[in-house]
């Protein structure tokens, strides 16, 4: 079913004022694996030992920059 978000009735959903104390942020959130080949892996690993970061952080950082670049191309 394609609806627009504007086209869905939620007028009998009670809005949300405040969370609850012991609402967790992320909890059913499943992370996306990413796979790179041997050569790339050992590129990039070589990188964030240079930069003193994790691997998984320097690729965040690629990805959130070229994202940024793809939304101001837009």
């Amino acid at each position: 079913m394609d609806q627009r978000d504007e086209d869905i009735d939620t007028s009998d959903i009670p809005e949300v004022r405040e969370l609850p104390s012991n609402a967790v942020r992320g909890r059913f959130h499943r992370r996306h694996a990413v796979y790179l080949t041997e050569e790339l892996q050992a590129y990039f690993a070589a990188i964030a030992d240079r930069k003193g970061v994790s691997l998984n952080d320097l690729i965040n950082d690629i990805l959130s920059k070229e994202i940024a670049i793809v939304e101001v191309v837009k």
